[in-house]
């Protein structure tokens, strides 16, 4: 058999293992390509945290109404002179006075309080920023998993289809009598160990894809969209760093808040007076007068100085808090930009190096081994390296759109209606 006709039935063989193999991507290519953004879209509609957020800044929002009421004013019935002895028996020389009092915040506390419950408020809002960003970033990840797991059966696929044509091959030259039985035999038992791999491989797809569905109804009839996996999508350029990160807004609320506190807190150093008028009945002489008053909180003792002091120092811990905070995600958001760059660096690298060799090296094996001049192990050896170096390449890719979410999760990109950022995927 000459190198030309044997080159034509091992290209024929792979043609109908292409056929074979056909129905099986068609059918994978009719489920429907789920993108990140529709990913994002379900997860939101049927997010509890979220709604469990609104409902926390509709509470905030109550609070703000209650402390912007004033402080409802009292009244007050008293008798005098009345059931004593002698001439005070019974009620016949009994005063009977009716008092209407109202307590007058002359410090500043009706605004003082509303202005504390606004950061309340605020709060809320921040907290729900928070569930949200923490919420797509978590289906994010899910998502990069589903990817690598559906690349990498991809991988798999192929590699089961190189060892259905070496298998074939193989049976050719061992009924030709030019390669051994035991030729035959280690190629089934490689095409078995292909199979294994697809089915294993086939499972943890299905499996990334169920634990990306968990985030909304559960329904895992899809396919991950794979268009955008394997690029590498433009530099991030200049971040916005630790700054516009949600944890800082956070924590900025909460230094809001111990101004707040501090603000009450010397409302109430001022002492409140309260104004009462009324009116007293004279049984003895069948008559009434009018009755007025005022009340003032005396300050000797306590002039509230230790609760003002003790809510400045609680501001200023939170604020040397929000400082160590920042430095802690400026380093994570340094370590996250450089996880980038050094999976673009490897990928590039790939795509530049390892892979054109790799494929070079597996196309010159097949011609060999068909040319007589190599084995088929030389074959199996020079795939194994071609499908190690994709499935590093998947790797990688893996690590390269992991880091680009955390660094949307460390700088405030996933907030708003919709994602902010560029999303490649």
């Amino acid at each position: 058999m000459s190198f030309r006709s044997l080159a034509a039935g091992f290209s024929a063989v792979a043609f109908a293992v292409a056929l074979t193999a056909w129905p099986a991507t068609a059918q994978e290519a009719d489920a429907p390509a789920l993108r990140l953004e529709d990913a994002f879209s379900r997860a939101l509609e049927d997010a509890p945290t979220l709604r469990a957020s609104e409902q926390a800044s509709r509470a905030a929002e109550a609070g703000v109404r209650q402390a912007d009421r004033a402080v409802n004013p009292t009244i007050e019935l008293g008798a005098e002179n009345l059931g004593g002895r002698s001439t005070y028996q019974g009620v016949d020389r009994a005063e009977t006075t009716l008092f209407f009092s109202q307590t007058l915040e002359m410090g500043g506390d009706r605004a003082a309080r509303t202005q504390l419950a606004g950061t309340g408020v605020r709060a809320a809002q921040a907290d729900g920023a928070l569930r949200r960003r923490d919420l797509l970033f978590a289906v994010e990840t899910a998502y990069v998993a589903a990817q690598v797991a559906a690349a990498n059966l991809v991988v798999a696929n192929d590699r089961l289809a190189v060892a259905k044509e070496i298998v074939a091959t193989v049976d050719r030259r061992v009924q030709a009598a030019r390669d051994p039985l035991m030729a035959a035999s280690r190629s089934q038992a490689l095409l078995a160990d292909a199979e294994i791999a697809v089915t294993s491989t086939q499972l943890s797809a299905e499996a990334a894809r169920r634990q990306l569905a968990s985030y909304w109804d559960g329904d895992a009839a899809f396919a991950v969209d794979l268009s955008g996996f394997n690029t590498l999508a433009p530099s991030l350029g200049t971040l916005a760093g630790a700054a516009a990160s949600p944890e800082i807004a956070r924590a900025r609320v909460e230094e809001e808040r111990a101004s707040g506190v501090i603000a009450v807190e010397r409302a109430r150093s001022h002492p409140d007076p309260i104004v009462s008028a009324g009116v007293r009945y004279f049984h003895e002489y069948d008559e009434a007068a009018l009755v007025v008053g005022v009340t003032i909180p005396l300050t000797w003792w306590d002039n509230n100085s230790g609760a003002v002091d003790r809510a400045e120092a609680e501001r200023s811990k939170l604020r040397l808090e929000t400082e160590a905070l920042r430095r802690n995600i400026a380093r994570e958001v340094a370590s996250a930009a450089a996880q980038v760059d050094i999976a673009r660096s490897e990928i590039e690298a790939i795509d530049a190096r390892l892979l054109p060799a790799a494929q070079q090296a597996l196309e010159r094996a097949r011609e060999g081994y068909a040319a007589g001049a190599f084995s088929y192990l030389d074959v199996l050896d020079a795939q194994r390296v071609l499908v190690e170096a994709r499935l590093q390449r998947n790797s990688a890719l893996g690590s390269y759109h992991r880091a680009r979410a955390a660094l949307a999760r460390l700088t405030g990109a996933y907030s708003g209606a919709a994602p902010e950022r560029e999303l490649s995927r």
